[in-house]
């Protein structure tokens, strides 16, 4: 299905909905009038308060949301009078309280009968946010231009190393006809050629003049002037690097440029007792892109949380049964969701209720009615946060890989899969050899981009769905669903290999790293412990034969 019939299929079940909703509008404005006449005979009654608090309330909202703004409006007006002036002392209600809400009541009844819907509400058409594919990734093209072709040929082999393949250039009139046959991922552009100080800037900028989309250029040079640089800026450059290049730092680049971010769809748990109101917010979330599940009796929410775990929940406050704030403060009782974000989406306008409300666990304060664009934007401000302070706690800071704990949480999550799915899996450590002695010689500044290093290339040449993880120091581990040991052995050599040959830059000058590397497999092992065990064993066995070598563990028992 296209994403315009996507967009088609949502706004035609949005239209079903409002005209659902429009045909209950008289019946749930008679049954308001209903219990207003009992709680005027019988103002003891908390319960029937109660009922036709939540009533004037849901239909306050939901109104306003289907486009019934005088609907909404008055059933709002109804709400605030009970909350605010009814809720303290009702058993007491005066002749003129009374006579105002019979007042709004009249009037409710004559608009909800004869009120037309506003013609232009609707949700706006947004683009779908792009969802993560899995597989390898396809090879990208780079072309690297330079007039020094020493310069070239080094660089040409290390970025070749990470996967990419490149095209070097010495003469700019053959990478403008190169450009012309083929569209490269991205441009490394040296910035001097022959006598102009400023040639390869000037080149691109007239090159992007003539394109609807700039090129991604990566300028290098030797200056460090603040004015080329701006230049290079003004130019639509991407990145600018001081020579000597260190590797490291352009393939954090390139990488970004070939392959930039593509986030899972935001997962979405909508909370109210109003299914109109909660079926609009998921269709206004739905048409961003996002994962809605919508749950209308609060007590089966958790039931909802462990099948579809959250990004954000997005919850009513005034509910039967249970409200929002007792919810939310529930929730936060729960490790598994201790830092979901939950946004309250009410038509309480009262601050201090709405500042009472975030401080037993709700991180934002929605006021109902809301247009679509206002939700979609504040539920993905608070997700991106979300996700974002998450990533910060499960990753290692100098690499971007998974941490030690949340590789351990995925070697237990992959290696269940494998046996519910009947597949193999294999489990490989890596450790980089005489790792002390590259921060002993040549810095730690030095190490630090060896480390980044081979986390690039491990990154660049394994399957999105694999797992990468720093382990601690220089070890490193990879968790390959679905491959077999044999499999698992070649693609590591390969990796191996190319790692070796990356040439990196300190100021004491130029050196290549190695590392050794341990692997086991289910089901040879069938669980992490022993696995974890086994791919250490063939570790130290690839450490004492010599290192820069990839073995397997070759106890091949059940443990």
């Amino acid at each position: 299905m296209t994403g315009k019939d996507e967009k088609s299929d949502i706004q035609a079940a949005l239209a079903v909905l409002k005209e659902r909703f429009t045909g209950k509008i008289t019946a749930k404005v008679g049954e308001i009038c209903q219990n207003w006449e009992k709680l005027k005979s019988t103002p003891e009654d908390l319960d029937t308060f109660g009922l036709l608090h939540r009533q004037v309330h849901t239909l306050a909202g939901t109104s306003a949301t289907y486009g019934f703004e005088e609907t909404g409006r008055l059933a709002g007006e109804i709400e605030i009078v009970l909350q605010d002036e009814l809720t303290e002392n009702h058993a007491k209600w005066t002749t003129e309280l009374l006579d105002k809400v019979g007042d709004l009541l009249l009037q409710l009844e004559a608009v909800a009968q004869s009120e037309p819907v506003e013609k232009n509400h609707g949700i706006e058409i947004m683009a779908p946010r792009q969802v993560a594919q899995s597989g390898n990734r396809p090879r990208k093209l780079i072309y690297l231009v330079d007039d020094d072709d020493d310069f070239l040929n080094t660089m040409k082999i290390q970025i070749q190393a990470f996967g990419y393949d490149v095209q070097a250039f010495s003469d700019l009139a053959l990478f403008d006809e190169a450009v012309q046959r083929q569209e490269p991922t991205a441009v490394v552009m040296d910035v001097i050629f022959g006598d102009s100080s400023k040639a390869g800037i000037e080149h691109i900028a007239n090159i992007n003049m003539q394109r609807k989309q700039a090129l991604k250029t990566i300028f290098i040079t030797g200056s460090q002037d603040v004015l080329t640089r701006l230049d290079a800026v003004r130019a639509g450059g991407a990145a600018y690097f001081p020579k000597p290049v260190l590797v490291g730092s352009l393939m954090n680049v390139i990488d970004r440029l070939a392959h930039p971010s593509i986030e899972e769809p935001f997962r979405i748990v909508i909370v109210d007792d109003s299914e109109e109101m909660s079926g609009f917010s998921a269709l206004a979330l739905q048409q961003a892109g996002m994962e809605t599940r919508e749950v209308n009796d609060p007590l089966q929410l958790f039931s909802v949380l462990a099948r579809f775990p959250p990004d954000l929940i997005l919850m009513d406050i005034y509910m039967p049964s249970c409200s929002g704030l007792e919810l939310s403060k529930v929730i936060r009782q729960m490790d598994s969701y201790i830092t979901t974000p939950i946004v309250f989406l009410s038509l309480e306008r009262d601050l201090k209720k709405q500042l009472g409300a975030m401080s037993l666990g709700g991180d934002d304060f929605l006021s109902k009615p809301i247009e679509p664009w206002h939700l979609v934007s504040a539920v993905t401000s608070r997700v991106q946060r979300g996700r974002m302070m998450r990533k910060l706690a499960e990753t290692d800071g100098l690499t971007g890989l998974l941490n030690h704990s949340k590789s351990k949480e995925r070697l237990v999550a992959e290696l269940s899969r494998a046996k519910r799915e009947k597949t193999p899996l294999s489990f490989a450590l890596l450790d980089i050899d005489h790792f002390k002695q590259v921060n002993d010689t040549y810095g730690h500044p030095a190490g630090d981009q060896v480390l980044k290093s081979l986390a690039n290339i491990l990154k660049q040449r394994l399957r999105q769905y694999d797992t990468i993880g720093r382990y601690g120091g220089e070890e490193y581990i990879v968790i390959l669903p679905n491959t077999d040991v044999s499999t698992a052995k070649s693609i590591m050599d390969k990796i191996r290999i190319s790692f070796s040959e990356i040439s990196h830059s300190s100021e004491k000058g130029h050196f290549s790293c190695r590392f050794s590397c341990g692997i086991a497999s289910f089901p040879d092992f069938d669980n992490t412990t022993i696995l974890n065990n086994e791919a250490d064993k063939a570790l130290y066995e690839a450490k004492e034969g010599g290192r820069n070598r990839v073995v397997v563990s070759s106890a091949g028992q059940s443990g």
